[in-house]
């Protein structure tokens, strides 16, 4: 009996779970670690980079503008933003009635002009007109006509059609169909296809930085698949009133521009400096009182190195300090980490 109680004993006691004070400590024993992401520090091109939005525009060369020669009422064939062929018509131009009373008298007067010269030289072949009244007739003859011709130049006597002397975009019409309009207003403003600009908008602290020649990639809002290269051409001087914004003007290079649309809103990326260091994604830099440092990871463990922070492109940061080439950075899960922490590397 007494046998059979130790037994029962003793495998009660090996059933009974640990206490929390023996758990704890048997959890204290095991060593913590983080799961981080790391990458290889490498040397690489790295670029500090202002960021601009802008539209585009025709060139000052490409922009040609539509002035009526005489007066007359505005009959338009087209609108704003429209695409016109070399000869294709722009503008018909009517006789104001005023123009069109002027023109008829002036074609009567040249007529009677024209019957009384006749009657003068018939006069005077029958010797009853004088030589001088022979001229004075011819005389009243030549101001007839040249009236006549002015009248004409002036539109009395027909309707005239402007056409477009190059293919382009019409981008501005300043008057309506039916509108009469003096001699020399302007009535449309047309972009002939060729040279277009980027017109971008800097930060007025930020625009002394840029200088002519600087690399510019343009991309358009819409579809940024549509990208390309240029320079710098003009830094402006002023801050626009509207906008706020110093003007930065960019040529569009050759046949890359045809995609571009007059109008069109782009995103800029102006590269202000950019040269070869040692490089780290932005998110392995972390800051504190002491300043900026990254975690490296050696034998599976974390080692803190400070370091100095240098051009920012966005994605990659310049760093120099006690980082070398070949190194692994934390990317991720660097938060967590105290130095000399223990780590799992995950792949990215």
């Amino acid at each position: 009996m007494k046998r059979l109680l130790l037994y029962m004993s003793v495998c009660t006691a090996l059933a009974m779970p640990l206490s929390p004070a023996h758990s704890q400590q048997s959890a204290a024993t095991l060593p913590v670690s983080a799961l981080v992401q790391t990458v290889r520090v490498d040397e690489r091109l790295v670029a500090d980079t202002l960021q601009a939005f802008g539209t585009i525009e025709p060139g000052p060369r490409q922009l040609k503008v539509i002035a009526a020669p005489r007066t007359s009422e505005v009959q338009l064939d087209v609108v704003a933003g429209v695409r016109v062929k070399r000869g294709e018509p722009l503008v018909t131009l009517m006789p104001t009635p005023d123009a069109a009373v002027a023109y008829a008298q002036a074609k009567s007067q040249a007529g009677y002009a024209y019957s009384a010269l006749r009657h003068t030289r018939a006069l005077f072949r029958a010797h009853l007109a004088t030589r001088n009244q022979v001229a004075a007739a011819e005389k009243a003859l030549l101001d007839a006509q040249a009236n006549l011709a002015a009248q004409r130049q002036m539109g009395g006597g027909h309707a005239a059609v402007m056409r477009a002397p190059a293919d382009g975009v019409i981008t501005a019409v300043t008057v309506a169909s039916g509108a009469r309009v003096a001699a020399n207003a302007m009535l449309l403003t047309l972009a002939e296809q060729g040279d277009m600009y980027a017109r971008l908008g800097v930060d007025p602290q930020r625009a002394p930085a840029i200088r002519i020649g600087m690399p510019v990639t343009l991309r358009a809002v819409f579809d940024p698949r549509l990208a390309l290269r240029a320079r710098v051409n003009q830094v402006g001087g002023m801050v626009a009133p509207v906008s706020g914004l110093v003007d930065v003007l960019v040529p569009l290079p050759g046949r890359a521009a045809a995609g571009f649309l007059p109008g069109s809103q782009v995103t800029a990326e102006i590269a202000l400096s950019r040269g070869r260091s040692l490089a780290v994604p932005r998110s392995a830099v972390l800051r504190d009182a002491q300043g900026a440092y990254v975690f490296i990871v050696k034998d599976h463990v974390a080692h803190r190195v400070q370091v100095h922070t240098g051009t920012d492109d966005g994605t990659w940061i310049a760093v120099r300090g006690g980082l070398h080439a070949g190194e692994r950075v934390v990317t991720l899960g660097n938060y967590e980490l105290r130095n000399g922490m223990a780590v799992r590397e995950q792949a990215p």
